[in-house]
């Protein structure tokens, strides 16, 4: 196996870009035509068409309008890089900055919904991000004695 494509130091600096909200930053990591995929609700039933962002401005409009309603955090957990793909593990928390609603359920300012996520990074030549799929696996906050990592107030 050859030296891995990124470090975990390497990739905490780019968690803690993307947690501060520094868009610029998160996509200077990304080729021009990076696609980002996100996951479905693993039913057969009838659903949105799949999900999917190309190339920065979309990365960043989309989270922009995520970001208005919630304070998103990725916490690193499992950390895997060869020399072209990475696998990571996050728990990611939502932190509502609004009354509202999120994916069906209300929601109260400063609620929290958090979920275990597994993401895939695909290198290209250039060593940029040229696709990221983005799956959850659990959800966490349900879990009796939840504890969330992090507050609203959080930088």
């Amino acid at each position: 196996m050859g030296k891995p494509i990124m470090t975990r130091e390497e990739f905490l600096e780019y968690e803690n870009y993307f947690n501060t909200m520094q868009y610029e930053k998160v996509v200077s990591y990304f080729n021009p035509g990076c696609k980002v995929e996100y996951m479905d609700s693993y039913t057969r039933a009838p659903q949105p068409p799949q999900r999917t962002v190309v190339g920065p401005a979309e990365f960043i409009e989309n989270y922009k309008n995520l970001h208005k309603n919630f304070r998103e955090f990725l916490t690193l957990g499992i950390f895997l890089s060869d020399e072209k793909n990475m696998i990571v593990e996050f728990q990611t928390e939502f932190h509502a900055k609004n009354d509202g609603d999120f994916q069906g359920a209300p929601i109260k300012r400063g609620d929290c919904f958090a979920v275990n996520q597994f993401c895939v990074y695909d290198f290209d030549e250039n060593g940029k991000y040229s696709r990221i799929r983005i799956s959850h696996h659990r959800i966490l906050s349900n879990a009796p004695g939840f504890k969330p990592l992090h507050s609203l107030d959080d930088n």
